[in-house]
């Protein structure tokens, strides 16, 4: 279900958002380059459920720690109006939408010269962002946090990820995708 879908409302749902963005402004410092956060987000052919235990379990492979509660530094925390992956001094937002990311997929696509490009991004139906929060990590080493989280979350539903702060996108039509967050990892 997607959080629109949860809110039931319009209304809940833009309170949601400012609420989501009133609590990113507390976590977050200035990054190098601009106010954006550095995000990773994942374009879902079909329905993406967002569970703690897939997320814990992800989270686990991804650090190496495991998030069962025995470390305060490493856990995850669901709510309706709050998701986050706890990784040592790293905070991860979660956002999900059952929609398209922008509002016409085929017609965003169109504006892509490649046409593995244009059909993985035509094909996206939902979407899922990961936020790096109150970090003052530096690029190289915010991606690397996020990566292997998201590389640890990769299935055949995946359509491709995209770089919000960078405007990059990459399919995962051929696994491109993967080989990108394990690029980034290293």
């Amino acid at each position: 279900m997607s959080l629109r879908d949860a809110a039931g409302t319009d209304r809940c749902y833009l309170e949601w958002m400012r609420i989501l963005e009133a609590v990113q402004r507390v976590f977050r410092k200035k990054q190098a380059d601009d106010d954006m956060p550095y995000s990773i987000v994942m374009l879902f052919r079909s329905p993406f459920k967002v569970t703690e235990e897939v997320l814990a379990a992800a989270a686990s492979r991804a650090y190496g720690v495991a998030y069962d509660g025995s470390d305060a530094m490493y856990f995850v925390m669901l709510s309706p109006s709050l998701k986050i992956v706890k990784a040592g001094s790293s905070s991860i937002s979660l956002l999900e939408s059952a929609r398209p990311y922008f509002d016409d997929p085929v017609e965003t696509a169109k504006k892509f010269d490649h046409p593995e490009l244009r059909k993985a991004w035509a094909q996206h139906r939902g979407w899922v962002a990961f936020d790096l929060i109150g970090s003052d990590l530096r690029k190289k080493q915010a991606y690397r946090v996020l990566a292997s989280f998201v590389a640890e979350l990769m299935d055949d539903r995946c359509a491709g990820i995209y770089f919000p702060k960078e405007n990059q996108f990459t399919p995962q039509t051929d696994g491109s995708a993967v080989k990108h967050l394990q690029s980034l990892k290293r």
